[in-house]
């Protein structure tokens, strides 16, 4: 602080003590005399201090800023002050701290302070959007650990009528307290899972919906009398798949007959080859128009989206039909089962059944129980004396203990070939254990079944979970595109309303079939974007306070990537200072306690 008479501070102190100095002094009581002295010189200089503050000068490094965003650790801000020297300035973004300047905006912020080099951040980081207007600045990030709660999860975006809603993730404790998860729909809770110990914890919540359409689920988290709303779980559920289903056995099967007369009843189109004996046949329809089963051609093919079969029938086949069920599983989709007893292939086969097994036991079948994806545990079931054994290049379908698998299936360019042991599904439903029979076998067909191909889909590309005043990129995929074309029109629109806003789409450079552009939400519920030609597609707008983990992970992970590709700089070392003016409080008290004992002193 500056005074337009520098020296009146020093002459008014020197005029306070030569005064209260002088009162001590005439006192007849010459006891403490010392002590009454040094008191008044103690108050008369503190009082003036008081009024005239002194102030001293700090050394600062204007070139470097700690930057404090949300989440920041008060300890790990003391830590980095103590190592940087001299000092930097401190500035807040969308968090408060003492002593520290807000910044609203960075471009604002760059305007003002041009000679900032670098920036230590603190807390979750910051936005993409707002790294941009840092490209000039060297950022060091120094960010907090993932916070409690939610740290990640994940949904189907739509499923089957009749499959399982599986939400999966991993939630941090970190109070030695009991939290219970629940998955609600409907106002009802429909599956929960409670977490007791501190640490990260993995888990799954189920919920089979009763009927086709679009649903939003909610996910709560308890601890002790606190109810939390962590999110909403959008879903849609499409009508059940029936896909047309070819049976092919060396011999009638039971397995065959019970799946057959199941699977009509569900409306599928079926078709059952049986070998009688060598060259003749017996073949039964379902739902279907009567066609020749004799050979396997091409033509009857593709009537169908599945063939299942058993490993003798398949080695019976000419070398032509083999070839031919090949084409039509790698060029056109179609989808094979294989479904062996205690044989599970040769050479000729191998197309098909060349999966890796191990024998468990000596014996012609075991007894295992199975699981499935949808979180169906069967009852115990005679099975093949081989097993199948998980690896990378295959997809686990039907699971059974220690990590091996009794059905598998892997990718065989456009279609699915799978490899089951488990030759006799039958006997839940002779137990009368209809679902687990038709859980089994729906799990099945919609897993290796030639799947539906879509030339012209739109996708939500980013965020995981759109949510309201937050960029929402929107793709479209336009696979009959040929030549170059005119940039396809799409709007956006609520639900809740016939407003619609258009947004602009920007063409792949390396993938000439993609389309993507940005919609920027202004109310939260479903939405729906269209364009002519193409399936619209519905996305729910949540409210920023759900998902909370989404934001941390994406401010995280976009301050390392930017601060990543940045290039080393090599900061000028410059050194400011700014006055500080003392903490009156010290004069304060030694203004109180050096009168108080001058009071007393004279009561004595």
């Amino acid at each position: 602080m500056q005074y337009t008479f520098p020296y009146l501070p020093w002459l008014l102190a020197t005029l306070a003590v030569l005064l209260l100095g002088w009162l001590a002094w005439r006192r007849p009581d010459r006891r403490r005399l010392v002590w009454r002295l040094l008191a008044s010189a103690i108050a008369g200089i503190s009082l003036v201090l008081l009024l005239f503050p002194p102030t001293y000068q700090r050394a600062l490094d204007p070139s470097t800023a700690i930057l404090l965003t949300e989440g920041y650790e008060a300890d790990s801000l003391s830590a980095l002050i103590e190592r940087l020297e001299p000092n930097p300035l401190v500035y807040t973004y969308k968090t408060q701290a003492p002593k520290a300047a807000a910044i609203s905006d960075f471009y604002t912020f760059r305007q003002e302070q041009p000679h900032v080099q670098t920036i230590h951040i603190l807390g979750h980081g910051l936005a993409e959007q707002d790294l941009l207007t840092l490209q000039d600045v060297s950022v060091i990030p120094h960010l907090s650990s993932v916070a409690a709660g939610i740290a990640s999860i994940t949904w189907p975006e739509t499923i089957t009528l009749g499959e399982a809603l599986t939400v999966a993730g991993q939630y941090s404790q970190t109070i030695d307290e009991e939290t219970t998860l629940y998955l609600q729909a409907a106002g009802q809770v429909r599956d929960s899972v409670r977490l007791k110990e501190i640490g990260q914890h993995t888990f799954q919540l189920r919920y089979t919906p009763k009927q086709e359409g679009r649903y939003t689920y909610s996910l709560t988290a308890r601890s002790g009398d606190k109810v939390d709303t962590l999110g909403h779980v959008p879903v849609k559920v499409d009508a059940a798949i029936k896909p047309a289903v070819l049976l092919v056995s060396s011999f009638p099967l039971f397995e065959f007959k019970f799946l057959k007369n199941h699977l009509g009843q569900l409306q599928h189109k079926v078709a059952l080859r049986s070998t009688v004996s060598k060259g003749m046949y017996q073949s039964e329809w379902l739902n279907m128009v009567q066609t020749d089963l004799s050979r396997i051609t091409p033509k009857l093919l593709q009537q169908f989206d599945l063939v299942i079969i058993e490993p003798q029938a398949l080695q019976e086949l000419s070398s032509a039909e083999r070839a031919t069920l090949q084409r039509a599983v790698t060029e056109d989709g179609l989808g094979v089962l294989t479904v062996a007893a205690e044989q599970l292939g040769n050479r000729t086969t191998a197309f098909f059944t060349n999966f890796q097994s191990k024998r468990l036991s000596q014996q012609d079948t075991r007894s295992a129980r199975a699981y499935w994806t949808n979180g169906t545990t069967a009852a115990v079931i005679p099975v093949s004396p081989y097993t199948l054994v998980s690896s990378e290049a295959v997809t686990g379908l039907i699971e059974e203990q220690s990590n091996n698998l009794l059905a598998a299936g892997r990718k065989a360019g456009w279609g699915t070939v799978a490899l089951s042991v488990v030759p006799q599904t039958f006997s839940w439903q002779l137990e009368g254990k209809q679902n687990t029979y038709a859980s089994y076998w729906a799990h099945l067909l919609s897993s290796v079944a030639k799947r539906e191909v879509q030339d012209k889909f739109w996708q939500v590309s980013k965020p995981q979970v759109p949510q309201i005043h937050q960029p929402v990129t929107l793709q479209l995929t336009d696979y009959t595109l040929i030549t170059a074309s005119l940039i396809p029109a799409a709007t956006v629109r609520s639900t809740a309303d016939t407003v619609r806003t258009g947004i602009a789409l920007q063409q792949s450079v390396h993938q000439p079939e993609v389309y993507e552009g940005t919609f920027w939400p202004r109310r939260s519920g479903w939405h729906v974007v269209e364009s002519p030609g193409v399936e619209p597609l519905y996305f729910l707008v949540q409210d920023t306070a759900a998902w909370q983990h989404q934001g941390i992970q994406a401010r995280r992970e976009a301050t390392l990537g930017f601060a990543a590709q940045q290039r080393t700089r090599v900061a000028e070392n410059k050194t400011a200072y700014a006055e500080e003016q003392v903490p009156v409080i010290w004069f304060f008290l030694l203004f109180v306690l050096s009168t108080g004992f001058l009071w007393l002193e004279e009561k004595l």
